[in-house]
């Protein structure tokens, strides 16, 4: 009497089994896809000349904030600043926008401090000649990094345009590049063993700005697994301070 019951139970138990192996069998798919996925942006970011373009966002390969289309003209007319400051002054520019919307997600209602770099901000784009740019606000957390470089090339304060119709396309990518680097080099500190959070940004907007690839190129690159965050702190400051002197000495060795 007992074995009419348990061909029941064999052929739930026989359901549960496939129904088990199947659910595993999907989210194994997913994990390995996500692996080679995560294995191939690697691999672009890796060989970047070699793969040119491929892993940037559309919002970057898009974007004609540095365009100068006919009939754009200067908003204030001719800045008082030389070729070499206006080459620091966007880049700086930009380092303070993008070290400002790292800060800020941060700050809680402590935001005097960063309301008075504005202010250095706004003082740095009035003698450019340009717009002040527009503050970053994050809408979510999670999507910090994806917003802020949408916030870059889709230029809200009219900043980047500004300055490539006043002073160059150049210095509109300086700027976008600055951006890029300043939000980078504050959280590259808390993230030992990866590559620059826009490292692949830096490189197009670096190569835009014909800025030489040894002053960059160390942000494609990880920082070391075991670096302790002063020690990168250091390099960044390093870095930034060379890609600064490199940018105001351009004539001085032509």
């Amino acid at each position: 009497m007992a074995a009419p019951a348990a061909r029941p139970f064999d052929s739930r138990l026989r359901n549960v089994v496939v129904f088990v192996a199947i659910v595993w069998g999907v989210a194994t798919t997913f994990v390995a896809f996500d692996m080679v996925a995560l294995r191939g942006v690697d691999l672009v970011q890796a060989y970047p000349a070699l793969f040119g373009d491929m892993a940037l966002s559309r919002v970057v390969t898009r974007s004609t904030s540095c365009e100068v289309r006919p009939g754009d003209t200067p908003a204030r007319g001719a800045p008082a600043v030389d070729a070499g400051e206006a080459r620091v002054g966007a880049w700086l520019l930009g380092v303070s926008v993008g070290r400002d919307a790292l800060l800020r997600q941060y700050a809680g209602n402590n935001v005097q401090a960063l309301d008075q770099l504005g202010a250095g901000r706004s003082a740095l784009a009035d003698r450019l000649g340009v717009s002040a740019p527009a503050v970053f606000r994050v809408e979510q957390m999670a999507n910090a990094n994806i917003e802020f470089r949408a916030f870059v090339e889709q230029d809200p304060g009219s900043t980047a345009h500004d300055l490539a119709v006043t002073l160059s396309p150049q210095a509109c990518e300086l700027f976008k590049l600055g951006a890029l680097w300043g939000y980078s080099e504050m959280i590259r500190p808390a993230l030992p063993g990866e590559r620059a959070v826009f490292a692949m940004e830096i490189r197009h907007h670096a190569l835009r700005a014909e800025v030489p690839e040894p002053l960059w190129s160390p942000m494609m690159q990880r920082v070391p697994a075991e670096a302790k965050s002063e020690d990168v702190i250091t390099q960044m400051t390093t870095l930034t301070n060379g890609v600064t002197t490199y940018l105001g000495g351009v004539e001085s060795r032509k």
